[in-house]
């Protein structure tokens, strides 16, 4: 109070702006803040149980999953060791351990219960420790590694801000500039879906017949190209296009021919497209890419085969787990709550209510030194300590003088 009413005696004018305002859009600011956390917390977390264990659910679609380095301390040398908790269990289980953020990982079953870990908490009614879950893949990630520089995020080492992008494939995650990229730039990473590395794109070459659907590389300058390369282009451009208009694969022959009937409609009903030229490295992929994957009994048993299957699930992508998450935390908004609170008090209690705001803040920071300086960890009964504090130091001033403006 009395810090404010300072403010107002040390500026008169009229050119001076109204303090009320001033608190009004500072108030706005800190639910904007609390908006931008929540959004994030939704986006990894939302989608994910954080009370009750996943392991009795089996395999999970997709999950927020962490990797426990307390009670895998070996894993760090040996992938075979690792082990993925599930969001509830790193609460419950592993409070306080050193645990590695994995963001999300598809078709996951919990370890905590199983000879990974051992006895989950969660999960009283399991008896003894369960087998491993064979179907489980461990990559870098649960070691604390990513992208092919086999680095730590954060890095360190690294003095600016690093980007990185999860692959829709293998799930690692990877510096743009340590993939083979031609032509991708930063721009693309607001625009695209998801991206595929270039290790997963050679490693399951159809799809690179798909990558008409991703985004292209402009090439300005194609003026200087050879008479004759033009020529070439141009015949090929054309015999395509009168393939596609007769739905006939190139080098194939008319259908009649002597060939099949049983092949020609086999190759009719593929929609797998054939692309001009060969895709090199990783592909950015647009909105809605997997629709367009085609499902004929062979492309089916091809997806099988490399084991893509996911690929065709439209629950499967990190982008629609994301958008589940933020739909269940829009019900219970603190964002929506706030100012459904903002707009029920006048301008002098919205003055009073950030001012106590700012007072919170001051001590909870001056509260957080002293751990950080002795390098202690944080816990549960440490907040409540605090704001129990807070409490009875705003009951003891109940009975002092109030005087207002």
């Amino acid at each position: 109070m009395s810090e404010l009413n300072a403010t107002d005696g040390a500026h008169d004018g009229p050119d001076e702006a109204n303090p009320l305002e001033q608190s009004t859009i500072t108030m706005l600011d800190v639910l904007e803040q609390e908006k931008e956390l929540e959004d994030e917390y939704a986006a990894v977390l939302g989608g994910s149980d954080e009370k009750s264990c996943t392991y009795g659910k089996g395999a999970i679609g997709r999950q927020a999953l962490y990797s426990c380095l307390t009670c895998c301390p070996e894993a760090r040398e040996d992938l075979d060791k690792a082990a993925g908790v599930c969001l509830a269990c790193s609460y419950r289980c592993h409070e306080h351990h050193e645990l590695v953020e994995l963001y999300t990982k598809r078709n996951f079953r919990c370890d905590c219960p199983t000879q990974r870990l051992g006895k989950c908490s969660l999960n009283p009614q399991v008896e003894g420790v369960q087998p491993r879950n064979v179907g489980n893949l461990y990559n870098q990630n649960f070691q604390g590694l990513y992208c092919k520089c086999k680095r730590p995020y954060p890095d360190p080492d690294r003095t600016v801000e690093e980007v990185m992008l999860q692959c829709a494939i293998c799930e690692d995650w990877f510096h743009l500039p340590h993939m083979k990229a031609p032509g991708a730039s930063e721009k693309w990473l607001d625009v695209c879906s998801e991206m595929i590395c270039d290790g997963c794109m050679d490693a399951k070459p159809f799809l690179k017949d798909y990558t008409g659907l991703a985004l292209q590389h402009v090439v300005e300058d194609v003026k200087e190209a050879k008479p004759e390369a033009e020529d070439n282009q141009l015949k090929n451009e054309l015999d395509r296009s009168i393939c596609d208009i007769m739905k006939v694969p190139e080098g194939e022959s008319q259908p009649g021919e002597g060939e099949p009937s049983q092949k020609r409609a086999k190759l009719e009903d593929c929609r797998r497209p054939r692309p001009a030229k060969e895709h090199q490295g990783a592909a950015f992929w647009t909105n809605d890419w997997r629709k367009s994957l085609c499902q004929c009994s062979e492309c089916l048993s091809l997806y099988k085969e490399l084991a893509v299957e996911f690929l065709l699930d439209a629950e499967d992508s990190a982008k629609t787990y994301e958008e589940r998450g933020m739909k269940r935390a829009e019900e219970n908004s603190s964002y929506e709550q706030g100012i459904r609170a903002l707009a029920s008090i006048d301008r002098t209690q919205q003055i009073d209510a950030i001012t106590e705001y700012n007072r919170m803040k001051d001590k909870l920071k001056e509260y957080l030194q002293a751990f950080a300086a002795s390098k202690k960890v944080v816990t549960e009964e440490d907040i409540n300590r605090f704001f129990a504090g807070m409490r009875n130091e705003n009951n003891a001033n109940l009975g002092q003088p109030y005087f207002c403006r």
